[in-house]
């Protein structure tokens, strides 16, 4: 496929994509417009512009959509999952593996005031399990 074609081929999936996030018709209040096109001189390509109107809230969902894909496009495999090099694998479980989960704890009460306790530590059996009572703590 030729990269013109290719280039317009995209556009239309993109505003296809768009329309269905776009108001048919611009409801109250202020909304955004988004105008996607082929770049350089359009000349005969005017009929590959297109213009969306989003609300606010819609454009938020759509910036978060396109963070999300901003933030691991090379990091994740085909199949959805993470792609580490076992070198990689072997450093993280090592450096878990150092831990010392009570040492961690009482670290982490004692940085804690006393009123905020019982919620930490509830936080912190939501994340790890078994949760330690305050009087086998040193806080």
């Amino acid at each position: 496929m030729d990269t013109n074609a290719d280039r317009i081929n995209a556009i239309a999936a993109l505003a296809e994509a768009l329309t269905g996030l776009g108001q048919s018709e611009p409801g109250p209040g202020q909304s955004i417009r988004i105008h996607i096109s082929p770049t350089g001189v359009l000349g005969a390509g005017l009929e590959h512009c297109h213009s969306f109107d989003l609300t606010p809230e819609r454009a938020h969902q759509l910036a978060d959509h396109v963070g999300a894909l901003n933030c691991s496009p090379n990091s994740e495999r085909p199949d959805g999952g993470i792609a580490l090099d076992p070198e990689t694998i072997a450093d993280l479980a090592e450096l878990f593996e150092d831990i010392d989960l009570i040492d961690l704890t009482n670290a982490i009460l004692k940085a804690t005031r006393p009123e905020r306790r019982g919620a930490v530590i509830h936080a912190m059996d939501d994340m790890f399990g078994d949760r330690p009572a305050p009087e086998d703590t040193d806080p």
